[in-house]
């Protein structure tokens, strides 16, 4: 179901967010979400909203699958579409963040007030449309499952964090499940397959990425370590995979069942 029709997934989650919209749940149902968050460490949830990061994210794809450029490249179109599509709705909507609308004393925040718009959530789409990708990548392993449900947790975490309404996770969710549906379709074009100059671009973008976030941390201190920890070895990985491209790497082919390949 997840591979085979991604679209009733995603059309699954944009009902669910109208249903609660029909049913002036959003506030009620953040309420109910974000309160149980207290009986976990905050750590925990911290952790979590990290591997929605969309550079942190790229970069764990390309340690894990650095072999398999293709996947790079989808995780790449995918995040950049998702991206887009988040940052023009932002704008567009403007609706603002449960701490900005709700007293304070009500519920539980982690972390620092952000000045962006709540509508959707960017760390979601990120997490739906970068794993998504590497799911339908490996289409015919349960990975894809996997997915899925750790997407779903990041998604989550925004909420138990206090910075997202149910509708913002249920939207940027599909929003993301879509743009990783649409990203892994778009790699198979013949002017991106054929020309190797690809190749060299995808892992110098991967560097570039590692690289930035080797100087920006993370804005949770929870996680500022996890996160710098994650851009060295993207980086070490990048120049490896450069090596290996100079050297023909690419030239044998690469089971797109494989793991950790």
């Amino acid at each position: 179901m997840f591979s085979k029709s991604p679209s009733l997934i995603i059309i699954a989650l944009f009902i669910v967010a109208v249903i609660i919209l029909a049913l002036d749940g959003n506030t009620r149902l953040f309420l109910l979400t974000n309160n149980v968050s207290s009986v976990f460490a905050d750590e925990m949830w911290v952790m979590i909203t990290t591997f929605g990061n969309r550079l942190f994210a790229l970069l764990l794809v390309l340690i894990l699958f650095w072999r398999h450029i293709d996947l790079l490249r989808a995780a790449l179109i995918a995040a950049l579409i998702s991206l887009l599509i988040v940052a023009s709705l932002k704008s567009l909507i403007a609706l603002p963040r449960p701490y900005d609308v709700l007293d304070p004393t009500s519920f539980y925040f982690i972390g620092e007030k952000m000045t962006t718009y709540a509508f959707p959530s960017g760390h979601t789409a990120a997490a739906f449309a970068i794993m998504g990708s590497v799911g339908f990548y490996f289409k015919n392993s349960p990975l894809i499952l996997f997915a899925f449900f750790f997407a779903s947790l990041i998604g989550l975490s925004r909420i138990m964090l206090g910075v997202h309404w149910p509708i913002d996770v249920l939207v940027g969710a599909a929003l993301g499940w879509a743009s990783a549906g649409l990203s892994v379709a778009l790699i198979n074009a013949k002017f991106i397959r054929d020309a190797i100059i690809w190749d060299y671009a995808t892992y110098l973008i991967y560097l570039l990425i590692a690289g930035y976030l080797l100087w920006q941390g993370s804005v949770y201190s929870d996680a500022f370590w996890l996160v710098k920890i994650v851009a060295g070895l993207g980086i070490l990985t990048t120049i490896s995979a450069l090596i290996w491209l100079y050297k023909g790497g690419n030239k044998d082919p690469v089971s797109v069942t494989g793991w950790l390949s």
